[in-house]
């Protein structure tokens, strides 16, 4: 596991050396709207003008783009309303006491999460978004509850 601060830079480089060609591999590159927040690593201008020229300006959604990152939006990304609390709920059991025991932690909690979790999570993701086109967009805590 490599450990580093998300720059600008190294974003750029994911996304040039990994997600579009993974995407271009599976002919998926013009059916992908890349939706990213807005960490300052995300907006930057050669990462955004690198965006525009892969996805064009119509299927980017984030800070300083034409379509916007929602405000308040952790209830669209799995990994925030799902994956985060858990992976919280069962790695401090243990209490590490250590970045090296945290990470160790993770690590083991991610490999012991059964696949129909898994499912089970994507599924509740499907009725998320379901929610959210009836809402047009916006806010969906008082169907969800």
């Amino acid at each position: 596991m490599i450990t580093e601060t998300v720059s600008a830079q190294h974003y750029l480089t994911l996304l040039r050396e990994t997600v579009v060609p993974c995407l271009i591999q599976r002919d998926q590159i013009s059916n992908v709207t890349l939706m990213q927040e807005g960490a300052t690593s995300h907006i930057a201008n050669p990462v955004k003008a690198f965006l525009i020229q892969k996805f064009g300006e119509d299927r980017i959604v984030s800070r300083r783009c034409r379509y916007r990152w929602p405000p308040r939006s952790t209830d669209l990304t799995l990994a925030d309303f799902w994956l985060w609390g858990y992976l919280k709920s069962r790695v401090y059991l243990s209490g590490p006491s250590s970045l090296s025991e945290l990470k160790d932690a993770i690590g083991r909690e991610v490999s012991s999460i059964h696949p129909d979790m898994l499912h089970s999570a994507v599924a509740g993701f499907v009725t998320r978004l379901e929610c959210l086109l009836i809402c047009g967009g916006g806010h969906v805590e008082h169907i969800l509850m």
